[in-house]
């Protein structure tokens, strides 16, 4: 209820749906951001003036700006293009939007100070997205974990384990990386 409220001022029309949930013997909470059909492709003063005229706290804001200046930042660089040009597809959706200011709310509710993560696995094979096909890591995701220096863990699973969205909130986030 608290992040639902948290980020309301966002935009109409959507809802989190959460429930309990097992997977692999453990128990948890599984949260679902649920839009109805949106197509909308946004550019990241589009994407920064949603957060910046929310209700959402100072702090959350910010971090979540600067979440999305890093992902916009890797987009640039591999589309050649300056920052201002970049053109968010799926991630300028209200879903990936919800899920980076609700990572940003969380960390800023909990008073998460410090973040520590192992290597990433990136997985293997290949995506299709609004580029088309494209191999795993995404371009993006690379240019994230290179720039950020973070360091990765190669897996031969033929899977997208680390999405875009997933990629900017890490090395935004991690302060360190290690066991």
């Amino acid at each position: 209820e608290v992040l639902s409220q948290a980020l309301a001022s966002l935009a109409p029309g959507w809802s989190l749906d959460v429930k309990r949930s097992q997977r692999g013997g453990l128990s948890g909470v599984h949260v679902d951001v649920v839009i109805p059909h949106e197509h909308h492709h946004r550019h990241l003063h589009d994407i920064l003036e949603m957060i910046n005229n929310s209700d959402m706290p100072e702090p959350v804001k910010k971090l979540a700006g600067a979440i999305f200046t890093n992902l916009a930042e890797a987009e640039a660089h591999v589309h050649g293009i300056s920052v201002d040009e970049v053109h968010f597809h799926e991630v300028g959706a209200l879903d990936a939007i919800i899920d980076i200011c609700g990572a940003a709310f969380a960390v800023w509710y909990f008073g998460i100070t410090h973040v520590t993560a192992s290597p990433v696995p990136t997985g293997s094979g290949f995506v299709t997205c609004q580029h088309g096909r494209l191999p795993v890591p995404a371009p993006a995701v690379t240019e994230l974990l290179r720039k950020h220096r973070v360091p990765i863990k190669p897996d031969p699973v033929e899977a997208e384990l680390v999405t875009p969205t997933g990629a900017a909130i890490l090395v935004t986030l991690v302060n360190a990386f290690g066991p």
